[in-house]
């Protein structure tokens, strides 16, 4: 446990990237039909909403805790860039949306993760391992 929460101490991004990918899959498989309410996220909802892409993200997340918690840095680099894909859909979609019509915020969140991602993946192992 000790070193658990060493290991949270010094790589705390890596998992709150995990986490909130882990998050965001599982709600929209758990709520389906969550973003079809024709506002501005109507345009993904074919593609979000569906277990085609909520399955995947939320497995994604889990694993990046799972291989956090036991420390596995490996896996990590594979993980980033399932990550940087799901979140730069995201940006893109809710940026999309933004520019036709539907102001939404959720574009800044996506970014910010996305900048914290490649940081993550440019830094992030200095101190790991």
């Amino acid at each position: 446990m000790k070193d658990l929460i060493q290991r949270i101490r010094t790589d705390w991004q890596f998992l709150i990237v995990a986490v909130t990918t882990a998050a965001v899959g599982l709600n929209f498989l758990a709520h389906p039909g969550l973003l079809d309410d024709h506002s501005a996220y109507a345009f993904i909802v074919s593609v979000l909403d569906d277990a085609v892409f909520s399955v995947p993200i939320s497995v994604g997340g889990i694993i990046g805790i799972m291989t956090f918690i036991i420390g596995w840095v490996p896996a990590r680099i594979p993980l980033l860039v399932f990550y940087q894909f799901v979140w730069i859909i995201l940006f893109f979609a809710y940026i999309w949306r933004t520019f036709n019509g539907y102001p939404n915020s959720t574009w800044i969140m996506a970014l910010a993760i996305n900048v914290m991602i490649f940081l993550v993946a440019l830094w992030g192992d200095e101190d790991v391992g």
